[in-house]
């Protein structure tokens, strides 16, 4: 199994740019809500890989099929996987959910509580600094192996059902293409100003040296928000692969006052928040901590 090791010297390289990955937030939104089976999906799923092969690098298109627990409808559904630096070891699965809630459960009108959830911090900010990433790998090569995963099927599950949640990674962990990653990192609601990044309380039981890093890094460069004292129990898109033994954690402002609302719109995501989350994890990735 890969080990965690004292960074050394960080590559050169230019500075996560939050405002490229806030417009990434905002092109998925044009698109509406990403709600698996309908058109604003679809359009999302184009552009992610459209995005992709921009940056001279190859999408791979996971298709499977569930059930909607809130309809009961079979869906087609796709997990997009993009694998740089093939030949390098240790390998880091960096994955966000690109679907969005087909409705607003915690609005406090009923009458809103119907209608579908626009996604532009609980679904865009993730894949946006995702979309980030890669441009910055590309850029500057990176000296482990990443695999990025967008997972589709994440947020359509029922209150109080958390199996029902992250389907699409419950599928690719099931059924990953290959050798599975060494470590396991899931970006998720990342752009809110709103709310501190906390701590998961499923991996920080697990691997708590993995958990602890990514904290360490964001208090090495002076990000206060990523704050030790707030921690989540969740069911993310990293447990799956925590279950399978592998280092998994999740980056996550839960506690975010538009999850789930009408309210999560692009007005709501701070670019400079995404700009942070970049850099953390650029530094995990160059800084020389991750190895064998």
């Amino acid at each position: 199994m890969a080990a965690l090791f004292v960074a050394g010297a960080v590559l050169a390289r230019e500075p996560f740019d939050g405002d490229a990955a806030f417009a990434r937030v905002e092109a998925q939104c044009s698109f509406g809500p990403r709600v698996p089976g309908t058109k604003g999906h679809a359009a999302c799923l184009a552009w992610i890989q459209d995005e992709v092969r921009a940056l001279g690098l190859v999408p791979e298109a996971h298709g499977f099929r569930a059930v909607a627990p809130a309809t009961g409808d079979t869906l087609d559904l796709t997990n997009v996987l993009v694998r740089i630096a093939p030949e390098k070891s240790p390998r880091l699965l960096l994955g966000a959910h690109w679907d969005t809630r087909g409705w607003s459960d915690q609005e406090t009108d009923p009458a809103l509580r119907a209608l579908p959830v626009l996604g532009a911090n609980d679904g865009a900010s993730g894949v946006a600094v995702l979309l980030g990433l890669a441009e910055q790998f590309v850029a500057t090569p990176p000296p482990i192996g990443i695999d990025l995963v967008f997972f589709d099927m994440e947020d359509q599950g029922r209150a109080g059902h958390p199996r029902e949640y992250c389907l699409g990674s419950q599928w690719m962990a099931r059924n990953w293409p290959g050798t599975l990653p060494d470590f396991v990192l899931v970006l998720d609601m990342v752009g809110s100003p709103e709310t501190d990044l906390g701590r998961d309380l499923y991996s920080l039981g697990a691997f708590p040296g993995w958990n602890r890093l990514l904290f360490d890094v964001a208090e090495g460069l002076g990000f206060t928000e990523f704050d030790r004292t707030r921690a989540y129990e969740l069911f993310d898109d990293h447990i799956p692969f925590l279950e399978i033994g592998i280092p998994s954690a999740v980056i996550i402002g839960f506690d975010a006052p538009t999850w789930h609302t009408q309210r999560d719109v692009p007005a709501s995501v701070s670019a400079d928040r995404l700009g942070r989350v970049g850099e953390v994890v650029l530094e995990v990735v160059h800084g020389g901590y991750l190895g064998r």
